[in-house]
């Protein structure tokens, strides 16, 4: 798992880092600044010390993430964008020793040799299913998914990956841990800007790419019309739509996955990139609970949480069912569940049946409480369409219960940092 040294010896050369203004940080460089950055922290630190970094989208930022866990220590991704007073928050949590904001410290001194069970990282969840929670990732985490990613993706050396996503969640984090083990590049083109994505596309600059919906539609709004080169881009975070997928012109792969697993653990064929029909990859025993929920076994789950109890089988909060060829459909939040009448509503259909009409952009859809029914669906969109037609073209397309009762069109969904829609915030639209 030494994946730097490797590289730096095989291939010196390399690039490993283009950023912005295409600076390259070849493997010889990445690797030499790896191991001074991770020596400056031996000095000043003790073995297994909990170190967070400000995940600025940048080279340096990217090196010293990747050199605390080659110091011994545990890095703790923080968001560098969010205010003081939520960082601080996530210090306390994870007990953070230092928080290096800029230049760390460096030094001179031989690499550690990380065992697969020491923990590499303990990253923070989205925040989608309640309060944020610090996940330990071990090493033996990441090079399970990374070398499933490969498998499914064929990724190879020669890749450029763009990364988009910010480096503080897994999926952001994880294109730097499968592209140094690859041995491949990746764009980093600081915080997401659609305009920078496409041109990044046109030039051919990137082979794969990792983003979530909102980026797909944003990046169409700036003109996209093609990607020389580019093979394939995971889509994470939400449901995608069929139409979303139709009017891309990039190959893109829905995939399923959270930072328990380290990343994807289910992901579309890339001959059949059908948002419901997901490939369990490599490594990934996928079951299904009696009460629908799907559970994840596998060398890419995560031991636990930080200072939690151990983990074996992970029982996420999803529900989730197999059809007849083997292939995962996952169906929706189980806490997202609306019970409208007695009958159950499942969001993400809703979502999906509202997306693939015309003059709707993106849908968001909820259950508020109601003295009647107990609770009835709601729904905020993007588009042109008003509310009142939107309405009468759904009606023969959902079943009764899953009507949505009340309708509010906003020029942006809410969202959280890593791009999920806010559902809370969605609810509150119609307080």
């Amino acid at each position: 798992m030494d994946w730097f040294h490797r590289w730096a010896r095989d291939r010196p050369d390399a690039p490993f880092l283009i950023d912005r203004d295409d600076t390259v940080v070849d493997f010889r460089r990445a690797a030499e600044r790896v191991d001074r950055v991770a020596a400056g922290l031996r000095r000043r630190f003790d073995p297994g010390a909990r170190i967070g970094v400000l995940a600025h989208p940048t080279p340096e930022a990217a090196l010293t993430m990747l050199a605390v866990p080659m110091a011994g220590m545990v890095l703790v991704p923080l968001p560098s964008r969010a205010r003081v007073a939520a960082v601080a928050a996530m210090r306390e949590t994870a007990d953070v020793a230092t928080v290096i904001a800029g230049a760390p410290p460096t030094g001179a001194g031989r690499p550690v040799r990380p065992s697969p069970d020491d923990d590499h990282s303990a990253v923070f969840t989205s925040g989608s299913g309640g309060r944020p929670r610090a996940v330990r990732l071990t090493w033996a985490n990441f090079e399970a998914s990374a070398a499933a990613s490969a498998a499914h993706l064929d990724h190879e050396s020669d890749d450029r990956w763009l990364a988009v996503l910010p480096l503080h969640h897994v999926g952001g984090l994880s294109i730097l841990t499968r592209s140094a083990r690859q041995g491949s590049a990746v764009v980093l083109d600081g915080p997401f800007d659609a305009a920078t994505a496409v041109r990044r596309l046109h030039g051919g600059d990137a082979t794969l790419g990792s983003f979530v919906p909102a980026m797909i539609d944003r990046m169409m709004s700036a003109g996209l019309s093609g990607a020389p080169g580019f093979r394939a881009g995971l889509v994470g975070g939400g449901p995608v739509s069929e139409v979303a997928l139709a009017a891309c012109p990039l190959t893109l792969l829905p995939t399923y996955g959270m930072t328990e697993t380290c990343s994807q653990v289910a992901t579309a064929d890339p001959s059949d990139p059908r948002p419901d029909r997901l490939v369990p990859l490599a490594g990934a025993d996928i079951t299904i609970e009696r009460d629908g929920r799907i559970a994840v076994r596998g060398p890419m789950v995560s031991p636990g949480d930080l200072d939690g109890p151990p983990r074996g089988r992970f029982v996420t909060g999803d529900i989730g069912r197999f059809d007849t060829e083997g292939r995962l459909r996952v169906l929706g939040r189980a806490d997202r569940v609306i019970v409208s009448g007695g009958e159950n509503v499942m969001p993400d259909h809703v979502e999906r049946v509202l997306s693939a009409i015309a003059g709707v952009r993106e849908a968001a859809v909820a259950g508020v409480p109601d003295d009647i029914w107990g609770e009835v669906v709601v729904a905020v969109y993007t588009g042109s369409v008003l509310s009142d037609e939107l309405a009468a073209v759904v009606r023969p397309l959902l079943a009764s219960h899953e009507l949505p009762r009340r309708w509010r069109r906003v020029d942006e969904l809410p969202r959280l940092g890593i791009g999920k829609v806010d559902v809370d915030a969605v609810r509150r639209l119609f307080d």
